[in-house]
C-alpha cells in the first residue's frame, strides 16, 4: 500500500471560456510583513535547568546550547553573569569546583609529584596558585582558607593535611584522625565551606563515614542510622548547622549537630525516598514519589510541616553555605530555580535565582485549508490545535488556538502521528475527517477490524463530532484518507488482501459507485484520475459523468495527481516528459525542473513546492514557466508533517527549528469560483420551514449576498447576506422578505455573489432557479408590464 499523501486536486472550471495565461512576474519572495508566524504553545513539562555549584555569593548555571561560555557564574548581590573561569590543567591534571571557586591542578606529564594548584574566586575575580608542599598530593576538596591534601606512607596509608591559602597563617595542619586511612578506600563524598563527609575502610575492615571539620582539623566517625551497615546505603547532606543521614528506604532522618556531634535529632520525612537537606534548624525534604514532587520543611525539634513548593523537579542541589537549590513552580510557564535559605525568623524562605521559560511543545503535523491551520503537537500528551489565519493584510496571526482537542478526549480525531501525517485531513469547509473501523470481523483473509467509519469533526469551539458508518464496506479494512474536499473524501482500504481507493460522500454517508486509481485526487465535486487514454479526466461526483479531460502531449499514465484552483500537477516518469503542471483554462503544460519524486512535491494554487535536500523550493507557475520564486533553507524530514500548502489559498506553512510555524505567501490564488454546490430546485414553505442551499467557494470570501428574482414580476429581493466565509456558504431562507412577509409563489431565479477575501480577481456570481410555494392566504403577484 502506498504511503498516504496530502493531495491537491483538479480545478472545477465553472467559467465557460478558456483564456490564456496571464504573465505575472515571479516575485523574489514576500516581504517580511507578508510572513505570519505562530509561536508554539509551552510544553506542559517544565524546562530543565541544573545548578552545578553554589556558594554564599553566587551560583553556577548553564545556558541552552553547546560550546564555550555555556556555563556561567551568577552573582546574588548584583545579578551579574560571567563565564565560568577556566584554567589550563594540562593533559594529566584535574579540574575542580566548590561553591564560588573553580580551580585546577596542572600536570602536563604523568607524575607522582603534585602540580601547582590554581584557584579562581568568581565573586572577587582573584586568582591564586599554590605549589604543593613536598610529599603532599592535592585532593579536589578545599575551603575559602585551606586545601585538603594527603600524605601517603610506605604502607599505602594516608595522613590528611590542610594546606593554608592566601593569608591563612596555618600553612600545613595535620588532621587529627582516629587512624591512618587506606589510600585505596579514601573518598570525599560531599564538602562545603566548613568541612567534608569522607568514607574509608578502617583497619578492622569496617566501612566508615566520618566528618572532617576544617576549623578543628579533626576527623570524627559518625554512627550510621539504625539498620544501615554500609555508608553506600545512606543518604547524607551537609547543612550549616546539621549533618543529615537517612538509611535508604527509611522515613526517619538522623541529624547530628555540627557544633557537637553527640547532639542528635530524629526527624520523620513524608516518604522513605527522596532528598533531605538541613537549612538552618529546618529539614527540607523533596519527595520524588509525590504526585507533584512537593518540597516541604519541618523544624528539627518538631512541629507542623510547611510546603515550600507544591511542584518541583527531582534535582535538589546543596550549596557550600548550607542553602538548597531546586527548580519548581505552579506550571511550565511559571517555573524558576529557587534558593532555599534561612529567613529572619529562622524558617526557610525561597528566593528566585532565575526564571526557566518553558520549552516549546513539539509540532508533529501541519495542515492548512482555507486559512485554517491545524497543528498537531506533543507535550508530552498528543493533541491538535486549530488557528484561523488572516487571509490578507498585515494583521498578525492570533497566537492562541481557536480550539483544541487531545488524545485523552478523542483518539480518533485528536491523535496526531508524525509517521502518518494524513491520518486526519481537512475538508476545506471547516471540518476534519479520519477513518476508523466498525469493529472486529474477517476481512482481507484474516481476523481484523473491518468496515469503514468516517469520523467528522467541526473545527470550531464546541464543534460537533459525528461518526458516519459507510454501508457496503464490511469487507474493507480502513487505512488512511488521501484527500478531502467539501463533502467528499478519498481514502484507501484493504479489500481481499488488495489495496483499493474509495471515494465517499461524507454528508450522504455512502460510498460512490466509482473505482478511483491510486493516483486519483479530489477538488470540490470533481474527481481527477487517469484517463483510459494518456491524460487525466475529471468526473463530476454529483452525476457520475466525465465532464473534463486534460491531455499531456506525452504517453503517460501518471503515478500521482494533484489539483488546486485552475491547476493540475502530474508525476510522469522521465521517459514520458517528467513531472509537470497544467493550467486547465489554457490547456498549457509547464515542465518542472526536477526529477520525478514521489511524496516530495505539493501543488498550490498557481505554484508548486518541492522538498529538496536542504529545504523547500517554491516555483511560481503563473508566467507560463516554472520560475523558482523562493527558497527556504528549512531542514524537513517528514512529508506532510513539517510543511504543507493551502490549496484553497496562496500560503505555504512550515515549522521552524524552534517549533514556530511560518506562513509565507507563495502565490496569487485563482479567481473565486464555486467548486461544488447543493441547491434544492423547489422551496415549498407549506411543508418546510427553510430552503437549504450550500456552495463551496474555492477560497475564502469576505462577504456574500443571496438574492431571488421573481420571473413574473421581475422584482429582486435580497434574502440573505453574510460576512466572512471559509470554504462553505450555507444560508437557510425562510421564504420571507426582509420585512418579514412571505414572497409570492412562483418561479424565481436565485443568484449568489461573493467577494474574494484576498481582494484578487472578480466577484463570484452563480445562479439557478427555484420554484417557491408560500403558505396559504397569499395572492398571485401582479403581471409584469
Amino acid at each position: 500500500m502506498r504511503r498516504s499523501r496530502v493531495l491537491g486536486a483538479a480545478a472545477l472550471a465553472l467559467a465557460t471560456g478558456i483564456g490564456a495565461l496571464t504573465a505575472v512576474p515571479a516575485a523574489a519572495g514576500p516581504a517580511a510583513a507578508d510572513e505570519l508566524t505562530i509561536a508554539p504553545l509551552p510544553h506542559q513539562e517544565p524546562s530543565y535547568g541544573l545548578v552545578y555549584a553554589a556558594g554564599p555569593k553566587g551560583v553556577v548555571l548553564d545556558r541552552p546550547g553547546t560550546g564555550p561560555g555555556r556555563s556561567y557564574w551568577k552573582s546574588f548581590a548584583d545579578g551579574r553573569e560571567v563565564p565560568l573561569a577556566d584554567c589550563p590543567s594540562g593533559r594529566y591534571g584535574r579540574w575542580m569546583s566548590l561553591g564560588d571557586t573553580v580551580g585546577c591542578e596542572y600536570l602536563d606529564t604523568p607524575s607522582a609529584t603534585a602540580g601547582p594548584l590554581t584557584l579562581h574566586d568568581q565573586a572577587s575575580g582573584r586568582t591564586e596558585t599554590l605549589a604543593a608542599p613536598a610529599g603532599r598530593s592535592w585532593t579536589t576538596t578545599f575551603s575559602p582558607t585551606q586545601v585538603l591534601a594527603t600524605e601517603q606512607d610506605a604502607e599505602g596509608r594516608l595522613v590528611l593535611h590542610l594546606i593554608g591559602r592566601g593569608d591563612e597563617p596555618r600553612k600545613d595542619v595535620t588532621v587529627t584522625a582516629p587512624e591512618r586511612i587506606a589510600a585505596h578506600s579514601f573518598w570525599v563524598r560531599i564538602a562545603d565551606e566548613k568541612g567534608a563527609l569522607i568514607t574509608y575502610r578502617s583497619a578492622a575492615g569496617q566501612e566508615t563515614l566520618a566528618l572532617l571539620d576544617y576549623a578543628g582539623a579533626t576527623l570524627t566517625p559518625l554512627a550510621l542510622p539504625e539498620g544501615a551497615t554500609d555508608p553506600g546505603n545512606v543518604d547524607y547532606s551537609l547543612g550549616s548547622r546539621w549533618v543529615s543521614l537517612r538509611k535508604h528506604g527509611s522515613a526517619t532522618a538522623t541529624l547530628h549537630s555540627r557544633a557537637d556531634l553527640a547532639v542528635t535529632r530524629s526527624v520523620n520525612t513524608p516518604a522513605p525516598y527522596g532528598h533531605t537537606h538541613p537549612v538552618g534548624d529546618w529539614l527540607v525534604t523533596q519527595d520524588p514519589y509525590a504526585k507533584t514532587d512537593a518540597v516541604t520543611a519541618v523544624h528539627v525539634g518538631g512541629g507542623a510541616r510547611r510546603t515550600l513548593l507544591a511542584r518541583s523537579d527531582r534535582n535538589l542541589k546543596t550549596g557550600t553555605d548550607g542553602s538548597a537549590y531546586v527548580a519548581g513552580g505552579t506550571d511550565s510557564s511559571h517555573w524558576a530555580t529557587h534558593r532555599i535559605t534561612s529567613g529572619s525568623d529562622g524558617a526557610p524562605v525561597l528566593t528566585k535565582v532565575r526564571d526557566l521559560p518553558p520549552n516549546p511543545a513539539d509540532r508533529v503535523t501541519l495542515s492548512l485549508a482555507q486559512g485554517r491551520l491545524i497543528a498537531g503537537q506533543q507535550d508530552p500528551t498528543r493533541s491538535i490545535q486549530g488557528y484561523t489565519v488572516p487571509v490578507s493584510g498585515t494583521s498578525p496571526a492570533k497566537q492562541t488556538p481557536d480550539w483544541s482537542c487531545s488524545e485523552s478526549e478523542d483518539q480518533r480525531l485528536c491523535l496526531p502521528y508524525a509517521e502518518l501525517p494524513g491520518r486526519t485531513v481537512p475538508t476545506g469547509d471547516g471540518r476534519i475527517v479520519s477513518l476508523s473501523s466498525k469493529g472486529g470481523g474477517a476481512c482481507g483473509g484474516s481476523v481484523a477490524l473491518c468496515g469503514v467509519v468516517l469520523n467528522v469533526r467541526e473545527t470550531r469551539p464546541g464543534g460537533s463530532v459525528r461518526q458516519v458508518a459507510l454501508p457496503g464496506t464490511d469487507e474493507m479494512q480502513p487505512y488512511l484518507p488521501e484527500s478531502a474536499s467539501g463533502r467528499y473524501v478519498l481514502f484507501t482500504v484493504t479489500e481481499k488482501n488488495n489495496s483499493r481507493t474509495v471515494v465517499a460522500d461524507i454528508d450522504a454517508g455512502k460510498v460512490l459507485d466509482i473505482r478511483p486509481s491510486s493516483a486519483a485526487a479530489l477538488w470540490g465535486s470533481v474527481l481527477w484520475d487517469r484517463s483510459e487514454w494518456h491524460g487525466v479526466s475529471g468526473t463530476d461526483l454529483r452525476t457520475g459523468k466525465v465532464t473534463q479531460y486534460q491531455g499531456f502531449g506525452t504517453a503517460c499514465r501518471p503515478d500521482e495527481i494533484q489539483a488546486a484552483g485552475d491547476w493540475l500537477y502530474v508525476m510522469c516518469p522521465a521517459s514520458a516528459g517528467g513531472p509537470a503542471a497544467f493550467h486547465l483554462p489554457s490547456k498549457k503544460r509547464i515542465p518542472l525542473p526536477f526529477a520525478p519524486e514521489a511524496d516530495r512535491v505539493k501543488l498550490g494554487d498557481g505554484y508548486v513546492v518541492r522538498q529538496g535536500g536542504v529545504g523547500l523550493e517554491v516555483y511560481d507557475l503563473r508566467s507560463g514557466t516554472a520560475v523558482r520564486a523562493r527558497e527556504i533553507a528549512q531542514p524537513v524530514t517528514r512529508y506532510a508533517a513539517d510543511w504543507t500548502v493551502d490549496r484553497f489559498g496562496g500560503r505555504l506553512a512550515y515549522t521552524g527549528p524552534d517549533e514556530t510555524v511560518h506562513l509565507v505567501a507563495a502565490g496569487a490564488a485563482s479567481p473565486l469560483a464555486a467548486i461544488d454546490q447543493e441547491v434544492a430546485a423547489t422551496a415549498d414553505f407549506r411543508q418546510e420551514k427553510t430552503w437549504q442551499a450550500r456552495w463551496w467557494p474555492s477560497k475564502p470570501v469576505s462577504s456574500w449576498k443571496l438574492t431571488v428574482r421573481n420571473k413574473t414580476s421581475g422584482i429582486t429581493t435580497v434574502v440573505r447576506t453574510g460576512t466572512e466565509a471559509r470554504g462553505l456558504i450555507a444560508p437557510a431562507w425562510d421564504g420571507k422578505s426582509p420585512t418579514g412577509t412571505y414572497l409570492f409563489s412562483g418561479e424565481y431565479e436565485w443568484m449568489l455573489t461573493a467577494r474574494p477575501a484576498d481582494g484578487r480577481g472578480a466577484e463570484l456570481s452563480t445562479s439557478g432557479t427555484v420554484s417557491v410555494t408560500r403558505p396559504p392566504a397569499g395572492v398571485r403577484p401582479p403581471a409584469r408590464p
